[in-house]
C-alpha cells in the first residue's frame, strides 16, 4: 500500500500541483489531500479575494487521476468551505469512503484569511488479509499562532483518538496537523491511539517548502505534516518528497 499525503495550499500553485499528480500517479495507491476546494470560483473570489485559491481544484485532480476514485469531504452548512479529498486507485477493494466531523471549535470563525472552523476526519477502508486497513486523512486546527498546545487542540486530539478507536484493525493517520512534534496533542495520538510517528522516527527536520512564508525564519519551526501508522503495519518506505507544489512538502509512505 502506497500513500501520498499533501496539503495542496488551496491550489495557489496549480500548474506544478497538476504536474505532480500526473507524474506521481503510478507511484501511489492513495492520495490524501488537505486544503482542497470544490466550488464555483466566483464564490471563492468573493470570500478570499487576495488569496488566489482554486475552486476547481478537486475537479481538475479528478481529470489527472482517471484511474482513481475521488471523494471530497463537503461541509453541508457551507459547500464552498476548504476541506479534505482522497483519491483511491480503482483496482483496490474499497470497503468504504466516509467523512464526519470530529471537532467543533467553541468560537468558529472564517473571514477568508483566518479560519477556525469545524474539522472533519475523512476515512478510507480498504479490504486486505488480516482485516481492513483504515486510512484517515486529517487537517488540524489552525489558530494564526504557534503550533503548540491549546485546550482546543488537546480536545481535537481526544476526538481523533475516540474516532480511531472505533476501528480495531490496522490504521494510518496522515495529514497536516498544524502541530509541533513535542506537543501533548501529538503525544496523545502516539500513546492513546497507539500510533508511530514516522516524522520523528526518521529525524525529519522540515515538512515545509521554500514557498512557506516563514521558511527562512529560524524562530518558526517548519513542522506541520505527519504520517502515523499503527504498530501492526509493516513499513517498507517513508520519504519527504522533494516536489515543490505547495508550501507543504508531500509525504510518501509504503506498507507491506
Amino acid at each position: 500500500m502506497r500513500i501520498i499525503t499533501i496539503n495542496a495550499w488551496g491550489g495557489r500553485s496549480m500548474h506544478p500541483l497538476m504536474r505532480f499528480f500526473r507524474h506521481r500517479k503510478e507511484e501511489a495507491d492513495v492520495f490524501c489531500i488537505q486544503e482542497a476546494f470544490d466550488c464555483e470560483q466566483s464564490v471563492l473570489d468573493a470570500k478570499r479575494p487576495d488569496e488566489h485559491v482554486r475552486g476547481d481544484m478537486f475537479r481538475r485532480i479528478c481529470g489527472e487521476l482517471p484511474d482513481f476514485t475521488g471523494a471530497f469531504a463537503r461541509f453541508e452548512d457551507d459547500p464552498s468551505r476548504m476541506s479534505l479529498a482522497v483519491f483511491v486507485r480503482k483496482s483496490l477493494p474499497i470497503a468504504a469512503i466516509e467523512d464526519f466531523i470530529v471537532h467543533v471549535p467553541a468560537f468558529p470563525m472564517d473571514d477568508g484569511k483566518a479560519v477556525l472552523s469545524s474539522r472533519k476526519l475523512q476515512t478510507v477502508r480498504i479490504g486486505r488479509d488480516g482485516g481492513d486497513l483504515l486510512i484517515a486523512n486529517y487537517h488540524g486546527l489552525w489558530v494564526n499562532g504557534p503550533k503548540t498546545d491549546t485546550s482546543e487542540r488537546i480536545a481535537q486530539s481526544r476526538d481523533i483518538v475516540a474516532a480511531l478507536a472505533k476501528h480495531p484493525g490496522p490504521k494510518v493517520l496522515v495529514g497536516d496537523f498544524n502541530l509541533l512534534p513535542d506537543t501533548a496533542s501529538v503525544r496523545m495520538l502516539e500513546t492513546e491511539a497507539g500510533l508511530r510517528n514516522l516524522v520523528v522516527e526518521h529525524g525529519v527536520t522540515s515538512t515545509r517548502t521554500p514557498l512557506y512564508r516563514h521558511y527562512e525564519n529560524p524562530a518558526e519551526p517548519n513542522f506541520a505534516d505527519y504520517v502515523m501508522p499503527s504498530h501492526d503495519l509493516v513499513l517498507k518506505r517513508f520519504e519527504v518528497l522533494p516536489d515543490i507544489v505547495s508550501d507543504h512538502s508531500p509525504l510518501f509512505v509504503e506498507f507491506a
